[in-house]
Order: structure tokens, then C-alpha cells, then sequence
């Protein structure tokens, strides 16, 4: 899968666009990507075409960390709602 990193800054606020497919392989980058310190970050994910589960859970948790995810399509509000109501599997 393929996903593109797009940053743009704009004063103490940082937007974090991704483009693309979100897999698995690339949460340890847009992790890296929104925990900057002293910035507020926005996640803009309306060129998302593609995301795993563990894309959903990763934007939820930026989410409980006070990181505005926005322009989500329908079928990814669709389905951040529906983690958050099942939960993450338990072991």
C-alpha cells in the first residue's frame, strides 16, 4: 500500500494530511508525524481511499489524545464509531 505524508504549518497549528492507502506498515510514520510537542496537529484524512483496522485505532487513540481527525468519508466515520462502541479484540 502506498501513503503519502503531506504537512502543512500554519502558525502553533500543524496539519498532517495523508494520502492514499493507511496500512499497518506505515502507523509507526504517521504516529511520528502527530506527536509533535507544542503544536496542536489536525490529521485531514479526506484523500484516505484505503485503511486498515489498525489505521481506525490509530486514529481513534489520536482522537482521545486531543488530535482532531477531519474531512473523514462516510465509511471511515462509519467505522471509527463502530470501534469505538466494539473495542480493540482482547488477548
Amino acid at each position: 500500500m502506498t501513503l503519502k505524508i503531506d504537512k502543512q504549518s500554519s502558525g502553533d497549528e500543524l496539519v498532517v494530511r495523508l494520502i492514499g492507502n493507511l496500512g499497518v506498515e506505515h502507523l509507526a510514520e504517521v504516529t511520528a508525524e502527530v506527536r509533535l510537542e507544542g503544536r496542536r496537529v489536525v490529521i485531514d484524512v479526506s484523500e484516505v481511499t484505503l485503511i486498515s483496522i489498525e489505521g481506525i485505532r490509530l486514529l481513534n487513540a489520536c482522537e482521545d489524545d486531543g488530535i482532531a481527525v477531519i474531512n473523514a468519508s462516510p465509511y471511515i466515520l462509519e467505522w471509527l464509531a463502530l470501534e469505538r462502541r466494539v473495542g480493540p479484540p482482547r488477548s
